[in-house]
């Protein structure tokens, strides 16, 4: 397991799923319902989100093979959309990428209806709003930035991990409903947008370098291939052309 992408998975799905100001949202669906029902729905939406995520850990790539994008290409097109989530939670606002308007109507009929709430565990609760673009755009990049099974297996754990702590947010949502004020879910929200941001100018700026250094070798090959041997070469090797005597 490779051990920086395993901290880069689940840091930015930290950032990007938000276990405690998500909770929020699994305390309006089950408020007022059982605790042993409670329980039962907050492990299905771990399986959820944990098969979401994994999968695209280790298929993430395959796919983008399959449709012929790059690397730096998906990394700046996912630094997009992390950049644009980021910004909104700074702002304070909802994360558009991860509802649907249908996913709000459902939420917002589902209160103390046990086999209504069953049913939105899958949608829109576990995708698109926890395992949405973004949260899959983070895991897909960590996995394809060390582009071995190593890397998709630290991805991957990663992924669970987060989705452990996850879990167990829900789990707890009887005490952490006591804690969670709005004043508090607001603070969580901008903190997570910040980090959002950060990670995305990196997804970026790694993207763009890897496109720059692919575009310059492709224009001039000749000179950049000269270079690359000149700072390879060892420097006690004799220089071609110097005669001694």
């Amino acid at each position: 397991m490779d051990t920086p992408t395993f901290l880069k998975a689940f840091l930015g799905l930290f950032a990007m799923m938000n276990p405690i100001g998500n909770a929020g949202i699994f305390i309006s669906m089950t408020g007022g319902l059982p605790a042993s029902f409670v329980l039962r729905a907050s492990i299905k939406v771990t399986i959820y989100v944990m098969i979401i995520l994994v999968g695209a850990a280790f298929g993430g790539t395959a796919i983008l093979d399959a449709f012929g994008i790059s690397l730096p290409a998906f990394q700046l097109a996912g630094g997009l959309i992390v950049l644009g989530i980021g910004f909104k939670m700074l702002g304070g606002g909802e994360n558009s990428s991860h509802h649907t308007e249908s996913g709000k109507d459902a939420l917002d009929d589902v209160a103390g209806k046990e086999a209504a709430v069953d049913s939105s565990l899958m949608v829109p609760l576990a995708m698109p709003i926890l395992a949405g673009p973004g949260s899959i755009t983070t895991v897909v990049t960590a996995a394809a930035a060390v582009p071995t099974f190593a890397g998709q297996v630290g991805a991957a754990v990663g992924a669970a991990a987060l989705t452990l702590v996850l879990g167990a947010c829900f789990a707890l949502t009887s005490v952490l409903g006591k804690l969670i004020t709005p004043s508090v879910q607001q603070i969580v929200l901008r903190f997570m947008g910040l980090i959002l941001v950060a990670i995305a100018a990196d997804m970026m700026l790694t993207g763009f370098e890897q496109s720059f250094g692919a575009g310059a070798k492709k224009i001039m090959p000749a000179l950049v291939e000269e270079v690359e041997a000149e700072i390879t070469r060892d420097p006690a090797a004799p220089t071609q052309g110097v005669q001694t005597r």
